[in-house]
């Protein structure tokens, strides 16, 4: 599980992939209330219905943008052989941890002696 937050790329694609998820419940919630499952006072009534549905629908579409996004930036990205755990990784920016191991990693020279794994 913590392979899932290591590393800028996989927390920003794990935020992508909840804005999904979001997006459907919202686009669900709306569809439950026209359909009278939340009670009677948003029964068939198609505007709360249509608000939730263009909600979710913008939240899919985020989504949708920033996995478009991330993909550019990941081609871009610099990778490197991670001293931990030996695996290339990828870095975006200067910091960043491996992706594997979550060793923290560094392109400027001047954080070289910070370069220490800490379990």
């Amino acid at each position: 599980m913590y392979m899932l937050f290591s590393g800028k790329l996989n927390k920003l694609r794990t935020l992508a992939l909840g804005m999904v998820f979001i997006g459907i419940v919202i686009m669900y919630i709306g569809y439950a209330a026209f359909a009278g499952f939340l009670g009677t006072l948003f029964a068939q009534n198609t505007i709360i219905m249509a608000i939730f549905l263009v909600f979710g629908f913008l939240c899919i579409m985020g989504s949708t943008v920033m996995y478009m996004w991330l993909g550019m930036v990941s081609t871009k990205a610099t990778q490197v052989y991670c001293p931990s755990c030996g695996k290339v990784t990828k870095v975006v920016g200067i910091r960043d941890e491996c992706m594997f191991c979550k060793q923290p990693l560094s392109l400027d020279p001047a954080d070289a002696h910070t370069n220490r794994h800490t379990p």
